[in-house]
């Protein structure tokens, strides 16, 4: 890593660049020590991930001395990270990852009545679903809980869930232990997940205490449809309960089965919270957001780098 540090140095020297953003914790390391007394006006640490930040002295060097801008994509580690390293809090920005919106989006009874086809059901059923990876992180097993709870209340309902991962085998050893296999779909990763959200009422993520601001939820907002998310990380980021979504505590299949039935319950309460998260992605969430909202914080940056340079 020294010899990357002074690679990466002669590189900068020999570059001059206005602005300096690294995203990993290796690039992290390397790039803001090589960048240490080379008066590049705008130095930036993105923290993607939502784990803690420990409060260690590289760790305080890195996010409170060698960097002008912390960027992260989630409220609750720009918290972290001023309540644990002192980073004073306007030099955190939260910059949400935003999404890659499709120009066209299948009709939505077309893709329900496809994904009927798909798992030989009659082309009345409606879904509820989850898109994602499959881990311990994702509290999937609590989705499967709550729905099992309320089956025999929304007959023409299926729980549908798309991806893959180290949990997938267990998921299936629990729906076949409850004999549900005709109510809950296992359907392994997709390739293109968009016909999935179009097809599904209700998008739910359960993730259980890590999480960003994610992908998933705001593609199925930006695809229609009903989002319930569990209250932790950045979800509350993007679901303002009532408003946009409903949030529940995660690990607890009561609330999450209150959630659905009050989802499928009241339908012009659930249309007017579809109708706000739409907005809400396009007006917030897009690639396009998110670039205008980094280029605002660079130009700020150099901005204020500029005036202190004449000033001094």
């Amino acid at each position: 890593m020294v010899n990357d540090i002074f690679r990466l140095r002669a590189i900068l020297r020999q570059v001059r660049p206005d602005v300096l953003n690294t995203h990993g914790n290796t690039d992290s390391k390397v790039g803001l020590v090589a960048a240490w007394g080379l008066s590049i006006p705008c130095v930036i640490r993105t923290r993607h991930s939502t784990p803690p930040v420990g409060n260690s002295w590289h760790n305080r060097l890195l996010y409170r001395r060698l960097s002008d801008v912390v960027f992260t994509t989630a409220a609750c580690v720009s918290r972290q990270i001023h309540r644990d390293l002192g980073v004073p809090e306007e030099r955190i920005k939260t910059v949400p990852s935003g999404i890659d919106c499709p120009a066209d989006l299948l009709d939505r009874d077309v893709a329900r009545i496809r994904l009927a086809e798909e798992l030989g059901l009659d082309d009345h059923q409606r879904f509820i679903g989850f898109v994602g990876r499959i881990t311990g992180s994702k509290g999937v097993p609590v989705l499967i809980d709550a729905f099992a709870a309320i089956k025999d209340r929304i007959p023409d309902h299926h729980l549908v869930i798309v991806g893959d991962g180290n949990l997938f085998t267990e998921l299936t050893r629990q729906v076949a232990e409850r004999g549900l296999q005709t109510r809950i779909h296992l359907l392994g990763y997709r390739d293109d997940p968009w016909p999935y959200y179009r097809a599904m009422d209700i998008f739910v993520l359960t993730s259980l205490r890590y999480e960003g601001v994610p992908q998933s939820m705001l593609q199925a907002m930006f695809a229609q449809c009903a989002v319930i998310g569990t209250d932790v990380g950045g979800i509350p980021d993007i679901v303002s309960h009532g408003e946009t979504g409903l949030l529940v505590p995660p690990e607890d299949p009561a609330r999450l089965s209150e959630a659905f039935l009050h989802t499928i319950e009241n339908p012009d309460a659930t249309r007017k919270r579809v109708a706000s998260a739409l907005a809400e992605v396009q007006r917030e969430h897009t690639l396009s957001a998110m670039g205008a909202k980094i280029l605002t914080v660079y130009e700020r940056t150099l901005q204020a780098a500029e005036r202190d340079s004449n000033s001094a």
